[in-house]
């Protein structure tokens, strides 16, 4: 399975490197995570706790940074397992300043067994799709959140704090469904689909 993709921080360089390293920080926002730890140089233990259609587990792993190279970018090496199966990659994560932000580009291999390979490539696909933009989302929030207390505004503090809190596992699931929609039907027919459903709502709340 490949995982390729990128993403816009509101936060310059520095700062994303080390919050990408942050245990505490990354606990706090990404889906399903209950625990990180850094148990060793460059090196982290966790537990997901995570549904993926009809199965779900908690996996445990271990994840291990390789040539980091701050604040350009470092190679990642994930190895997690649990009753559901298990999971292997590797990704190359790399910053770049965009503006006063930070362009993030990440390009990943990993192989996954057991019972969660059973929901098909596709579901995991959009699971992974959705894990990481909401982790990233929550990751951009908490930056915000920290350079608005810096600026002392308090109002725009507060509303990147209540951004950054991880989903529900409904709207985790909300989101998996769209990524999933979003790679099984063409955009225009999706947009059409859309229309069709808001038609049908006001048809019932009108009649």
């Amino acid at each position: 399975m490949k995982i390729a993709g990128e993403y816009s921080f509101e936060a310059p360089p520095t700062m994303v490197y080390e919050s990408l390293q942050d245990p505490e920080v990354l606990t706090a926002v990404m889906p399903g995570c209950e625990k990180l730890e850094k148990i060793g140089e460059d090196e982290y233990e966790g537990t997901l706790n995570i549904k993926i259609g009809p199965v779900q587990g908690k996996f445990k792993g271990k994840i291990r940074l390789e040539n980091p190279r701050e604040p350009v970018g470092y190679t990642l090496h994930v190895d997690g397992r649990g009753a559901s199966g298990f999971l292997k990659a590797t990704a190359e994560v790399e910053l770049a300043p965009e503006g006063e932000g930070t362009k993030m580009t990440y390009d990943s291999d990993a192989q996954v067994g057991g019972r969660i390979a059973s929901v098909g490539q596709r579901l995991i696909d959009s699971s992974a799709k959705a894990i990481i933009k909401q982790s990233l989302d929550g990751l951009n929030a908490t930056m915000k959140a920290k350079l608005a207390d810096r600026s002392g505004d308090g109002e725009a503090a507060a509303v990147a704090r209540a951004a950054a809190a991880p989903p529900s596992q409904t709207e985790f699931a909300a989101t998996v469904a769209k990524e999933v929609a979003k790679d099984l039907i063409p955009k225009p027919a999706l947009v059409v689909l859309i229309i069709l459903a808001l038609l049908a709502i006001l048809f019932f709340l009108l009649y």
